[in-house]
């Protein structure tokens, strides 16, 4: 199995993954919503593959989390995916290894919709995002952050698509 940089691969081919992991209606969820206009991170997006196959792929994308004056950059973790016929392989904790790292090498935040059962063994909880606001609507306990100081991230804040244009505090 290689693991490589997401853009090695045609982005229908990583489309048609996840709309087959997830379904066509991904696309008109909170974090589909979010995501849309935000820059992906090439350097911590990944995908895995097996003779020109692909079995997996993560997508970090840049956000930008606002509070009043204050704008710090996020990034949004998703879709982690993993091809049906492979499950249990640990294709989806590699690609999340790999982004996390590079995430981290960069100093970003991470932000995720999902479940603690699963992505808690990464770090991430739902202690500080209660009261955050985004495109859509979203179960608090499944708005999940990963952060070395997760306090920055507390309170009233609204995401968006990150603008380059704006330094983060």
């Amino acid at each position: 199995m290689d693991f490589l940089s997401h853009d090695q691969i045609p982005p229908q081919q990583v489309s048609a993954l996840a709309d087959q992991c997830f379904g066509p209606a991904r696309r008109r969820r909170t974090a589909s919503l979010l995501r849309l206009g935000a820059p992906r991170i090439d350097d911590a997006s990944f995908v895995a593959t097996e003779h020109d196959r692909l079995l997996g792929s993560v997508e970090l994308h840049l956000l930008d989390w606002v509070q009043g004056p204050t704008v710090r950059k996020i990034a949004l973790l998703g879709p982690l995916v993993s091809h049906p016929d492979r499950r249990g392989e640990r294709i989806g904790i590699r690609l999340m290894d790999l982004a996390l790292g590079e995430a981290d090498k960069l100093g970003l935040a991470i932000m995720l919709i999902g479940d603690v059962p699963y992505y808690g063994r990464f770090g991430f909880d739902a202690r500080h995002t209660g009261q955050w606001v985004l495109p859509g609507p979203v179960d608090p306990d499944r708005l999940l952050l990963r952060a070395r100081q997760p306090l920055f991230f507390s309170g009233a804040a609204t995401l968006r698509a990150a603008n380059p244009d704006v330094k983060a505090a």
